[in-house]
């Protein structure tokens, strides 16, 4: 699987804005890409290992055979192909969701096959607007392979291959996301529709280890060089009294919670990275905790989920005894 039918694309905008496909993939390229020796090693690149890597490579001839599948795989491939970039027009993958794991379930039982096969089918497009923008073809690889991190999620959640976080991917491919260190990067408008509305970075932790303070400082520090360096244009215009792009981060997240700090103490890892932010509004946010702490999703039984750490304990509590749990939206000026 190569980028060799993704060859020709449209780069629109000085600085660019948008990069597009010139010409879609037709369904017989795309099952040539799923077939080809060099598939395996492209599924690496997008970070797919282990169990993950062996149970998809086996997947791949037979989807390629399969016409519905290969009608889908390509027609969702040519969507995230068309455009990406900051004009781009969002695909919202979650509204296929439903349709695309009723189809797969003739060919295997679960939930996101035709996704993952489209995603991995179209790289070349948000890989050329990386370096457009200035991002390493290291950093580049880097991005994509949190679709092996997000299958891994999956795994640990329900036991076999598959995706749930579509939404996620494909605003990942339209390439409005960067992973730098420990957190990833998102970039996004903040205030739409009134006299504020500006671009911002927003702030994301995925699940891969320990969040020291030191791991999130760093983080921090290469988001404001990356972006103020190479999305510069996106401080012309910017509000009276706003501060200068590169320097505003949000974040929005089960983490940001005064409860960790009071409770886990300033010192931890957790309680240190909840009260680097201001927290703007607070929403309900059981369901998430208990996806991030336990991997469960709903239904589950509050009373039952383990309580084997501190972490456990404070957050199994709140949600058993009523109180529940609450995300914040929080801002940090750097």
């Amino acid at each position: 699987m190569t980028d060799r039918h993704d060859a020709q694309f449209e780069v629109l905008g000085d600085p660019p804005q948008t990069v597009r496909a010139t010409a879609a993939l037709p369904e017989e390229a795309v099952a040539q890409m799923l077939t080809a020796p060099s598939a395996p090693a492209l599924l690496e690149l997008l970070g797919i290992t282990g169990q993950d890597h062996a149970e998809l490579s086996a997947l791949l001839a037979p989807a390629a055979a399969d016409e519905r599948i290969l009608r889908e795989v390509t027609r969702i491939a040519n969507l995230l192909r068309a455009r990406v970039g900051l004009e781009g027009p969002e695909v919202d993958l979650g509204a296929e969701a439903a349709s695309l794991t009723a189809l797969q379930q003739h060919l295997v039982p679960g939930e996101g096959l035709i996704a993952i096969l489209a995603l991995a089918v179209s790289t070349a497009t948000v890989r050329t607007w990386h370096r457009e923008r200035g991002l390493s073809d290291e950093l580049s690889w880097a991005v994509l392979a949190d679709l092996g991190q997000q299958m891994r999620v999956h795994r640990r959640s329900s036991g076999r291959l598959g995706l749930h976080q579509l939404p996620w991917m494909a605003l990942n491919w339209r390439g409005l996301l960067v992973h730098l260190g420990r957190l990833q990067f998102d970039l996004h408008r903040a205030d739409e529709g009134s006299a504020s509305e500006r671009w911002v970075i927003g702030a994301h932790i995925p699940a891969t280890g320990p969040l020291t303070p030191e791991a999130v400082e760093d983080s921090l520090e290469r988001a404001t060089a990356y972006f103020s360096t190479c999305y510069a244009d996106l401080d012309d215009a910017r509000p009276t009294g706003a501060p200068a792009f590169g320097h505003e981060f949000r974040c929005s997240s089960w983490l940001i919670n005064p409860v960790l700090t009071q409770e886990l103490g300033a010192e931890s890892n957790l309680g240190s990275f909840a009260q680097r932010w201001e927290i703007l509004s607070r929403t309900p946010g059981g369901d998430g905790a208990a996806f991030f702490v336990w991997g469960r999703r709903p239904p589950y039984d509050p009373a039952a989920l383990p309580r084997t750490t501190r972490l456990e304990r404070l957050v199994g509590e709140r949600l058993a005894d009523g109180r529940g749990w609450e995300n914040g939206l929080g801002s940090l000026v750097r």
